[in-house]
């Protein structure tokens, strides 16, 4: 099970990139009040600084690319893709522009279009580590597993230490049900990266698919350690205490969910008909040690 939003979980690396620009020129007090903002994930800020300056450059590349960073993290999607539409026709071999149009268009889940813009980022700078990770990330959120495997492969060429690129090789394989390749590139991503929480999460989802339930146990729960926001790694973390008998923890780790979630979140209500069936199945048990006939007294 992966979120719908697949380019999200590439959101550490993808932050960094976006956070600190190559190009950002030295003297320039609204790209560099801009940008500090957005280190401190201060959105408004940034987009403040970031608006004053298409205002007072309004043909400058880098301020439109800007601006089209900081809506992008203030979720104005729609708003994000003119920015960066804007930026590229300013500068037409920008990879830059081409990778933020494609992670906009990959966040309206217009995911055919993000590959166009992934294709073009990296006609225009092969290395873009980034950018092929995207493209391998949106066709696994399209099932093209085969494509998929391709891509994360040729990332991993040019980028041979990325743990996200093992990670994307990982997941690709995982949708594939090839689960001994998936959990030797989910372990590959955690040499690189220990405490990665996804691929922690994807080595447990490889572990229990082949039913080393005890192995995928300490897998999510490395996952919950490294992010204890993560909501699929407790509510899979249940699922194999569940098949261990060890009912009680599930149970705590079903409630963890509902405790991190909300009503409208697709867990949710999972977590709370698992909760139930969890009760049931410890009444049924409780039923049977109470009925068991006693032994007789000699």
């Amino acid at each position: 099970m992966y979120p719908s939003r697949l380019s999200r979980y590439l959101g550490q690396a993808i932050r960094q990139r976006f956070k600190n620009p190559s190009f950002a020129p030295q003297g320039q007090e609204w790209l560099e009040d801009g940008f500090a903002a957005l280190r401190k994930s201060d959105y408004q800020t940034a987009l403040q600084c970031f608006d004053q300056a298409v205002k007072t450059h309004t043909t400058s590349h880098a301020a439109w690319y800007s601006r089209g960073i900081a809506l992008y993290y203030s979720g104005q999607d729609d708003a994000a893709l003119k920015a960066f539409s804007r930026a590229g026709r300013l500068q037409p071999q920008s990879h830059l522009a081409w990778y933020g149009r494609g992670m906009t268009l990959a966040a309206l889940g217009h995911d055919d279009e993000a590959l166009t813009a992934f294709d073009h980022a990296i006609t225009l700078q092969p290395q873009s580590h980034l950018a092929w990770l995207a493209k391998g990330m949106t066709l696994v959120t399209l099932q093209r597993w085969e494509e998929a495997v391709q891509v994360f492969h040729m990332t991993l060429v040019r980028h041979s230490h990325s743990a996200y690129g093992w990670y994307g090789l990982g997941a690709a394989y995982l949708q594939a049900k090839t689960y001994a390749e998936a959990l030797t590139a989910f372990e590959r991503s955690l040499a690189l990266q220990a405490d990665f929480d996804l691929a922690w999460y994807g080595k447990g989802l490889a572990l229990l698919q082949t039913q080393r339930s005890q192995d995928a146990l300490e897998a999510f729960e490395a996952a919950t350690t490294a992010n204890p926001q993560s909501l699929l790694a407790w509510f899979h973390k249940a699922e194999a205490l569940t098949v261990l008998e060890r009912l009680e923890e599930a149970g705590a780790a079903y409630e963890q969910v509902l405790r991190l979630s909300d009503a409208s979140h697709p867990l949710y209500p999972q977590a709370q008909r698992q909760i139930q069936l969890l009760r049931q199945k410890r009444a049924v048990m409780d039923r049977t040690v109470l009925n068991a006939p006693k032994e007789k007294s000699v």
